[in-house]
């Protein structure tokens, strides 16, 4: 019966010497450092970054060289420099005889069939109705929303690393498990057979006996494809394309931390949930994030607001040429232009904005209430649940303690033929259950306290 499991032991042994073997630590850096959505989030930040830089370039002026090429037709070119006689008009306002020839290009200065117009434009805004300056503000608000939509999604790959480690180890162990009931009921299957040939056994002690090793191996083949399901996942997770197994843990020396949170009393229950709320209040992720879309919210606001507000911009002008020539030798001259607007009538454009945006504040405050709620409440639940969680480690390290007793006893009394068939197949089963049960139940706690964690955003 020992060779088969010593056998799974080996198999389960060289795959993961020839695997790399990783830490809890280890393997959540990792995914926070290779992860897909946690680089997603990462690029989200670096883009907020710039686009905050992008918002303080417009408080600066902008400076343009603008470069004109103008090609005139025949046609035009003829009728433009077409000389006109302009009769000469005497003292009395009647044409004396005379004729002045006037040409329309003498007038301008000369009209060339290609001319070149190159000067400089400095634009510099002085005021839009506080578009500039909120706009510069959003951009920080959305550059804070990103540091906390990453900090929320690491935190997510956290809780998911965590649990899906612990799940693996869990189900290794099962697995050992699963296969040392499946050699047990192979023992006592022979011994029954045995029995049976002799004449001290009934043919449905045989059958009995059939069909629990049935149920057993069918059993060990579930355990067997969850934990290469998980194994899947846990690659995704980490973002690798290497082969990691989870470092082995000793469930054991958690007893003391289990012990504490078993031990909470129900007149002290209250203090600690209220200690876990007010860390999720201050840290969780989500709610930081939805208490800067409120602001945001608020910022876009004001910014409605400024659409009914006068703007002033200035604007600086200087021609450096405007000739037939690209040589920048032609006449220069500049202008200053102060430009004033106030918006009297936008066909409500700017009314019905502000009024979305209003509804659009409204139903964000409501969102990030409802998400607050749900959380807390999410924190008490998870709370409760890790207690509940480490009360079952203990009840089921009792329950193993009685279920090797009672094994053991029965063994004894089946051997001196005082009890069924059917009761040492109960013992059995009871006694892989509650080691099961144990070994679960320890990870569980596990998986709990890091769900806690996500809440509370806690460093572990």
């Amino acid at each position: 019966m020992k060779k088969p499991i010593l056998l799974l032991i080996l198999v389960l042994t060289i795959s993961i010497v020839f695997a790399k073997d990783i830490s809890l630590d280890e393997s959540i850096r990792l995914a926070k450092k290779q992860n897909k959505d946690v680089l997603s989030e990462k690029n989200s930040l670096t883009s907020a970054e710039w686009g905050k830089k992008n918002a303080f370039t417009n408080f600066l002026p902008k400076v343009a060289f603008n470069s004109t090429m103008v090609r005139l037709d025949d046609d035009t070119y003829k009728a433009a420099n077409k000389t006109m006689q302009i009769p000469v008009f005497g003292a009395n306002g009647i044409p004396n005889g005379n004729y002045i020839p006037f040409s329309g290009a003498a007038m301008s200065g000369g009209v060339y069939k290609t001319s070149f117009n190159n000067g400089i434009t400095v634009q510099q805004p002085i005021f839009n109705g506080g578009k500039v300056i909120l706009g510069y503000q959003l951009s920080k608000l959305a550059k804070d929303q990103a540091i906390f939509s990453l900090e929320s999604k690491e935190n997510d790959i956290t809780f998911q690393v965590a649990s899906t480690y612990f799940n693996i180890l869990k189900i290794q162990d099962v697995l050992i498990l699963s296969q040392k009931s499946v050699e047990s009921s192979k023992a006592h299957l022979k011994k029954v057979r045995d029995n049976y040939q002799a004449g001290t056994a009934k043919k449905s002690d045989v059958l009995q006996w059939e069909v629990k090793l049935k149920n057993d191996e069918t059993a060990l083949n579930e355990v067997e494809n969850n934990l290469n399901v998980l194994l899947t996942v846990w690659k995704n997770l980490l973002g690798t394309d290497e082969l990691y197994y989870p470092q082995k843990i000793n469930v054991e020396n958690y007893n003391t931390e289990i012990k504490k949170y078993a031990s909470i009393k129900n007149e002290q229950f209250g203090e600690k949930v209220e200690k876990i709320l007010n860390e999720t209040e201050k840290n969780n992720p989500i709610l930081k994030t939805l208490s800067t879309t409120d602001k945001i919210m608020d910022k876009q606001l004001l910014m409605a607001k400024g659409n009914f507000l006068p703007s002033l911009n200035l604007q600086f002008s200087y021609q450096i040429e405007n000739d037939d020539e690209f040589d920048f030798s032609g006449d220069d001259n500049w202008n200053l232009v102060a430009a004033f607007s106030f918006p009297l009538f936008s066909s409500g454009a700017n009314y019905t904005n502000l009024k979305k945006t209003k509804y659009d504040v409204k139903k964000t405050k409501l969102t990030l209430e409802s998400t607050k709620d749900n959380i807390l409440v999410g924190a008490k639940s998870t709370f409760s649940n890790v207690v509940t969680k480490a009360q079952t480690v203990e009840n089921n390290k009792s329950a193993l303690a009685f279920a090797k007793e009672n094994h053991k006893l029965i063994n004894n009394l089946f051997e001196q033929g005082m009890i069924t068939n059917s009761d040492l197949m109960d013992a059995d089963i009871m006694l892989f259950a509650s080691e099961m049960n144990l070994v679960s139940s320890y990870y569980d706690f596990l998986i709990s306290k890091y769900e806690l964690i996500k809440f509370t955003n806690e460093k572990e």
